[in-house]
């Protein structure tokens, strides 16, 4: 199972709220629509010969609106993501990520990657970003100016 979660959400609640619930929903939106593109692409760039692998993919809300988790839950989907034996690839930042599907190197099956999960998280956090600027102008002239 892969998991992407945004880090410091707490910090990011807790300055919403200072807006108050409008932009707690607004913020929301924008976070579950990221979420279901992530997924959407993650599907998307899944191997083509596995509808299974497609199907385990999925975005889903966490404690709030601004908590989103995109789970690839097939078994083997860390195999194909990151690969195997010597022919494993880890992409920066997920390094921690990779270590939990490490195995005790009893056999030597080269798989190589066939990522899916990476490439939908670059696209979808370059998104969010830019997303949540935006709504943060928007609440901040919502606020501010009136």
């Amino acid at each position: 199972m892969i998991r992407l979660n945004v880090k410091n959400i707490k910090n990011v609640e807790t300055a919403l709220k200072r807006y108050g619930k409008d932009a707690v929903r607004d913020i929301g939106a924008v976070t579950k629509i990221n979420a279901q593109e992530i997924e959407g692409n993650a599907k998307s760039f899944a191997p083509v010969n596995d509808s299974f692998l497609r199907s385990g993919i999925k975005a889903e809300q966490q404690k709030t609106p601004l908590v989103w988790r995109v789970t690839a839950y097939m078994p083997y989907s860390a195999f194909m993501e990151f690969g195997t034996g010597a022919l494993v690839d880890i992409k920066e930042g997920w390094g921690e990520m990779a270590s939990w599907f490490k195995g005790k190197g009893i056999k030597k099956v080269n798989i190589n990657p066939r990522p899916f999960m990476y490439p939908a998280f670059v696209i979808g956090r370059k998104q969010y970003i830019k997303d949540i600027k935006d709504s943060l102008k928007h609440l901040n002239k919502k606020f501010n100016n009136g």
